[in-house]
């Protein structure tokens, strides 16, 4: 499968343990940076570059890491066709496309270890959405109205450059 991944700084170290480790489990992976931790990378140029990777077809899933997971899931989450969602549990990642069918999974590596955060990939990269037998079919059809819905609010997502803390 082809995963975009992308982080700020705060989130590096764990977008690269992560990469390695679909990279290992034969993942196709799309770094959309930042290249490294020695310039601070805005945040919302990421969550667009995750966007349009996703919105392109170049990737079908990704994985973006800041801090908390919080700028992550908002700079991604803002544009039409993504729904990005910040998780800290292997059960929340799971859910999160089996419910939500969300395709962008947010981690902070203050909150997770690269150990957990490497379970939380594999969960979410192999639930399907609405994959709950035992849930009732008018349930599940709510669901699916609920991901249509939120899939069509946002902007269009467009290819956007890195951009860079200045140094003074």
């Amino acid at each position: 499968m082809n995963i975009a991944v992308g982080s700020v700084v705060k989130g590096f170290k764990l977008k690269e343990a992560i990469k390695a480790h679909l990279q290992a489990h034969g993942h196709t992976v799309i770094d959309v940076g930042c290249p490294d931790t020695a310039q601070f990378c805005k945040f919302p140029a990421v969550g667009q570059r995750i966007a349009h990777a996703l919105n392109s077809g170049k990737a079908e899933l990704a994985i973006s890491c800041c801090g908390s997971g919080t700028g992550a899931s908002i700079s991604a989450g803002k544009f039409k066709g993504i729904c990005a969602v910040s998780c800290e549990s292997e059960k929340t990642a799971r859910l999160a496309r089996v419910v939500n069918d969300a395709n962008c999974l947010c981690m902070g590596e203050d909150v997770v270890t690269p150990e957990l955060a490497c379970r939380m990939a594999d969960v979410f990269v192999e639930a399907r959405f609405q994959d709950a037998p035992a849930v009732p079919e008018p349930v599940r059809s709510f669901w699916q109205e609920a991901r249509d819905e939120l899939m069509a609010r946002g902007a269009d997502s467009a290819a956007r450059d890195l951009e860079f803390l200045k140094k003074p």
